[in-house]
């Protein structure tokens, strides 16, 4: 093509027309640095405020859903039924009952109710465990709902939303049913009467068989398009840098062609507009392919060492609390003790997986071993997989073993305390069991190990959030400037070629 611009016959038609190959370098030299910006910021704008929060959401439906069932299943396990279902009244008495004390005066304190007043006794109050679990509900609730927004355009999606808030529905009346029946019974410590039982198996099969298992398949959905919402831009940012720097040389090889030519026809050494124009087309392709390496640093910190550990550490914690809800349904239904034994192995491997082991009780007998083999100085081989393996790499490589180090020895805790649980239980103290499962003073609550160890993933987990936020703003605040520097260059660098040979044409009029 350049070859066939200067057969013209002519001067001027000459100079118009390395002009024009020089402007036309330039337009696909900027088009080409502006759609790789717009990949950086579509790519940070995914994994900061679209797809990214999405997949955050769903997690956190999974997240809300098991720490619901925590909570029903202490609740059934410690015979504390009694103080969930206090608030349960009459609706057209229940506001009455909140407000008034118990010899039928106004005044009463909030959370107080007459369930007492149905039995002859005093009022009740709600329990933490209902409060916590209400909590819980509503986060489920609008996690779903934000879920739902943000996968607006998928109709699949909407569907399983709907679906587990319908689910949800079906749950919240199988769980009531349960307690009202252990609360009938006033059971003893860990001795959930058949009854309650089968209503509590109802409730359990709704959210491990329907509930959970959507959540999880929501997430992982989410996870996939974050998952291509980052690598194919990534994949364009770093062939856009390359063929920016490549146009780049084009027009200044372009320019440097037109000034060639000036200088021998027109017999002048130097064109000051077109020196200028080179010079600040150098600088800009510099400037443009620094960025995009810049912005492409940013999106993987941002992925990698953010999003990552993030989803990977947010799934990690919704595991375990499903896990050590599962240990207490063996407690509370002894006739699938081994069922819920083969669930608890298999999410337990899911967090720290060791092949070798084929049941619990070799992975109980396998878990010290590996802790010993992976050592504290960072140089011995990893001698697990799962979640935590994942971690324990990562942090590895960073220099950033000490936070996983205490994690390990939480997760470590709690497997010695849950053996323990398992050994009890299989020995026919149920009772003793029970109790070695909560909280030996706080029975409402999960067992302090447990407690521990979900305190330090929830930690970590914000931890690569700040990575997150961090990146997603400084990469967006760096792109902020380039929505007007990118054209208004691009014109200034178009008159300053206009501006070189202008004055040559003007010679021929």
């Amino acid at each position: 093509m350049a070859r066939g611009l200067f057969r013209l016959h002519t001067v001027p038609r000459r100079v118009q027309a390395l002009a024009a190959l020089v402007l036309l370098a330039l337009v696909v030299l900027f088009t080409v640095t502006g759609v790789a910006l717009w990949d950086a910021r579509s790519a940070l704008r995914a994994i900061g405020h679209d797809e990214g929060p999405m997949v955050v959401a769903t997690n956190d439906v999974y997240l809300a859903l098991s720490d619901m069932d925590a909570q029903v299943t202490n609740v059934l396990l410690t015979g504390a039924e009694r103080d969930w279902l206090c608030d349960v009244e009459q609706d057209d008495h229940k506001d009455e009952a909140q407000n008034e004390t118990p010899n039928g005066t106004r005044g009463g304190a909030p959370g107080k109710t007459r369930d007492g007043a149905r039995d002859g006794g005093p009022p009740c109050e709600r329990s933490q465990s209902r409060y916590f679990y209400d909590i819980r509900r509503e986060d489920a609730q609008r996690a779903a709902l934000q879920a739902a927004r943000l996968a607006e355009d998928d109709p699949v999606r909407q569907r399983t939303v709907q679906s587990v808030l319908d689910g949800l529905h079906l749950y919240d009346e199988r769980v009531q049913a349960a307690m009202e029946r252990g609360g009938e019974a006033r059971h003893a410590f860990g001795l959930l009467p058949e009854d309650a039982a089968g209503e509590y198996r109802a409730a359990t099969r709704i959210m491990t068989e329907e509930l959970l298992p959507k959540a999880g398949n929501l997430t992982l959905g989410g996870a996939a398009d974050v998952e291509a919402s980052y690598g194919n831009p990534l994949s364009r940012m770093e062939t856009g840098r390359i063929w920016v720097l490549a146009l780049g040389l084009a027009v200044l090889a372009a320019l440097a062609g037109l000034q060639i030519y000036l200088a021998k026809r027109f017999r002048r050494v130097i064109s000051l507009f077109l020196v200028a124009a080179a010079v600040g087309t150098a600088a800009l392709t510099a400037a443009a392919a620094s960025l995009l390496a810049t912005e492409a640093d940013y999106l993987r910190m941002a992925k990698e060492d953010g999003f990552d550990p993030v989803l990977r550490l947010s799934r990690t914690r919704a595991t375990a609390k499903s896990l050590d809800a599962d240990r207490t349904r063996a407690l509370l239904d002894p006739s699938g003790a081994d069922r819920y034994d083969q669930t608890y192995f298999e999410k337990a491997q899911a967090m720290l997986y060791i092949a070798e082991a084929n049941d619990l009780g070799a992975y109980y007998a396998m878990l010290d071993e590996r802790f010993e083999r992976h050592g504290d100085d960072g140089r011995r081989q990893r001698s697990f997989e799962g979640f935590f393996g994942v971690e324990a790499a990562e942090a590895a490589v960073r220099g950033d073993r000490g936070p996983v180090q205490t994690l390990l020895a939480r997760y470590r805790a709690y497997q010695q305390n849950d053996r323990r649980v398992r050994v009890l239980a299989r020995g026919g103290e149920l009772e003793g069991a029970a109790r070695a499962h909560v909280d030996p003073r706080w029975h409402y609550l999960t067992h302090p190990s447990f407690r521990e160890q979900d305190d330090a993933l929830d930690a970590r987990v914000v931890r690569h959030q700040v990575v997150v936020n961090r990146m997603v703003r400084d990469g967006e605040g760096a792109l902020r400037p380039w929505a007007w520097v990118l054209p208004v260059s691009a014109l200034a660098i178009a008159a300053l070629v206009v501006g070189g040979v202008w004055p040559r044409l003007a010679e021929y009029r």
